[in-house]
């Protein structure tokens, strides 16, 4: 960017700037390729001019201008030019200066083919101005069946296999980077949703009166905000609805030795990575993001559900305590009632009644509901302290709190158990061919796999077990999960007792 780029919205005629950059790229730099000549362009800044006559200061009036169409060298005026030629040559004048003025702050630049010369924009200025028209157009955001796009790349790149050799099917891999990015667009659309709460708030607490209050609540957050964007979230495209089925997606991705290859392998080709290793983290950082973000969606929806709760109570505070005052239906009740007093002390309806239940009246005063005299203070005494109560509900949670972390972390020698039921002496068995009954098979199986991966093995287990990981086979895939392979090798009990002979 230029340096002197952004005076072009700090100057006085810094809306009229806008409106020309605005309709520049609309007109020539958005759609179908176009190169426009100089002319085109200061054509195109004078009819923004003549639309908006309101963005000039007063000394720069020209009232109505005749219309102008670039056609070769030749100006035609559609206006009576004989009556606006002074004005619209003088409107002209001022769209060079701002045609000028853009080229100096770099929005523009000019480019010579030979004899012609037309007009370009950078690629800097070129972005900041698309970002600018597509906020210009709509604020809400638009999810558009985003959820169910991510679920549905992750599922295509879960069938790739290594053995798999069409292009079209194996550039399915390239869609876990794409997924990754509209996770995180998901991820800044809930927070724009969240910003533009906050303002709605703002904007409803700084109305003046009930009725701009009320009139910002419903025409910002209930048209605005309510009906396109909760919709939106809310609905079929809930992220709860895919978020677990999108994690469960990225993991076996990530514990799937040859579906990890082919991405590897493609990141490489594509030159989103410098070598299949490099490619490798690459695939495995992705979709490690993808699952970090739907994890961690729940606590942003609570806090766009406590905003919402939270500017809703507000303003039913204020239709409350609106009622109580002289416009409402208290004020309306009070008038009703000194009327109807009026007519009957007038003596005109002297037997007017009413059939209806009266509750009893009660006096609030009792004996009971003094307050006792104060009495003398009595000196502090010695005495035993009492023991703290015994609740059984509490020692009962303590116990299955305790039993429950017990199990929850296997220790060594159950660990140990476990392997030895699987594994017969001297011999060696692949972790996939590994059979879980229980819960607590589950978590020996899962405390062994992580000792196979990280190396770190407790010597108690190391004494009669060797375990690693084997990366280039089948993993393991059973009821209970699906994790990488690897060997559990057993040497019997004589390495036992070597181990307990040198400690």
């Amino acid at each position: 960017m230029h340096d002197d780029a952004f005076l072009a919205f700090s100057r006085d005629h810094k809306h009229l700037y806008a409106a020309c950059l605005l309709d520049l790229h609309e007109r020539f730099f958005s759609g179908a390729p176009a190169f426009p000549t100089p002319q085109q362009v200061v054509h195109a800044i004078y009819d923004v001019m003549r639309a908006n006559p309101a963005l000039w200061s007063e000394g720069d009036d020209f009232g109505n201008l005749p219309e102008m169409i670039s056609a070769g060298r030749r100006r035609i005026r559609k206006a009576d030019v004989a009556l606006a030629s002074e004005k619209g040559d003088k409107a002209l004048g001022l769209a060079r200066q701002l045609y000028a003025r853009l080229l100096a702050w770099g929005w523009l630049e000019e480019e010579e083919y030979g004899l012609r010369v037309t007009v370009d924009m950078a690629m800097g200025p070129l972005l900041i101005i698309q970002r600018l028209a597509s906020l210009n157009k709509d604020l809400s955001q638009r999810f558009g069946g985003l959820i169910v796009q991510i679920r549905l790349n992750l599922e295509a790149v879960e069938k790739l296999r290594p053995e798999i050799t069409d292009r079209k099917q194996r550039e399915a891999a390239l869609a876990v980077r794409e997924a990754r990015n509209q996770a995180d667009q998901f991820t800044k659309s809930l927070r724009a949703i969240l910003a533009d709460l906050k303002r709605i708030r703002r904007t409803v607490m700084d109305s003046k009166t009930v009725a701009t209050r009320l009139e910002a609540f419903f025409e910002e957050f209930v048209d605005q905000l309510l009906l396109k964007d909760f919709e939106s979230i809310l609905t079929v495209n809930h992220p709860y609805r895919f978020r677990d089925a999108i994690v469960d997606l990225a993991r076996r991705i990530s514990y799937t030795p040859d579906t990890m290859q082919v991405l590897a392998e493609e990141y490489t080709a594509s030159s989103m990575a410098a070598d299949v290793e490099d490619g490798r983290m690459a695939a495995a950082d992705d979709l490690l993001a993808i699952e970090n973000i739907f994890e961690q969606i729940g606590e942003m929806f609570e806090r766009i559900e406590a905003f919402r709760r939270q500017l809703e109570a507000r303003v039913r505070n204020t239709i409350k305590y609106a009622e109580r005052g002289g416009q409402g239906l208290v004020g309306r009740a009070g008038d009703l009632v000194r009327r109807l007093d009026a007519l009957l002390r007038d003596g005109r309806h002297e037997k007017a009644t009413v059939e209806w239940s009266i509750e009893p009246l009660r006096s609030p005063w009792s004996e009971h509901h003094q307050a006792p005299a104060r009495q003398p203070r009595r000196p502090v005494e010695t005495r035993e302290l009492a023991g703290p109560p015994s609740d059984p509900l509490y020692e009962l949670r303590k116990k299955l709190r305790l039993e429950y972390i017990a199990r929850i972390a296997p220790r060594p020698e159950d660990v140990r158990r476990f392997l030895e039921g699987q594994v017969p002496p001297f011999a060696t068995k692949e972790a996939r061919f590994i059979e879980i009954d229980s819960v607590d098979d589950f978590l020996a199986f899962d405390c062994a796999r992580r000792y196979a991966l990280t190396g770190e093995v407790p010597a108690l287990i190391a004494a009669g077990f060797d375990l690693e990981p084997c990366p280039d086979t089948p993993p393991h895939d059973s009821e209970w999960l699906r994790c990488a392979n690897f060997v559990v090798k057993r040497s019997g009990p004589h390495r036992n007792a070597r181990a307990a002979h040198a400690q």
